[in-house]
């Protein structure tokens, strides 16, 4: 799955999570989702646990939901990437 890809559906799950409605209209990968700006700790999860469904992966607490990780779509992005890259090297070391 492309990067392109991967954002665009951390940023499809946010939008069907919190509705259109709540969407700023500036939104972008770049738009900070969290502490005051769109998404409340809730909906964070949320959307946590829904990337992790979509994109057959677990993250890691400690490692991979950091402040920074969840700073915005793009670094979301980022994360999920790396676990699916991280789950396909797991799934060809076993025989």
């Amino acid at each position: 799955m492309t990067a392109d890809a991967v954002a665009a559906g951390v940023r499809d799950i946010i939008h069907r999570l919190v509705g259109p409605a709540r969407v700023p209209a500036h939104a972008g990968l770049d738009t900070r989702l969290a502490n005051g700006y769109w998404l409340d700790s809730v909906e964070m999860l949320e959307v946590v646990l829904e990337c992790e469904r979509q994109f057959g992966i677990t993250f890691e607490a400690s490692r991979d939901l950091t402040p920074d990780a969840l700073a915005t779509v793009d670094s979301l992005a980022s994360v999920v990437r790396r676990r699916m890259g991280e789950r396909r090297v797991h799934v060809s070391d076993t025989p």
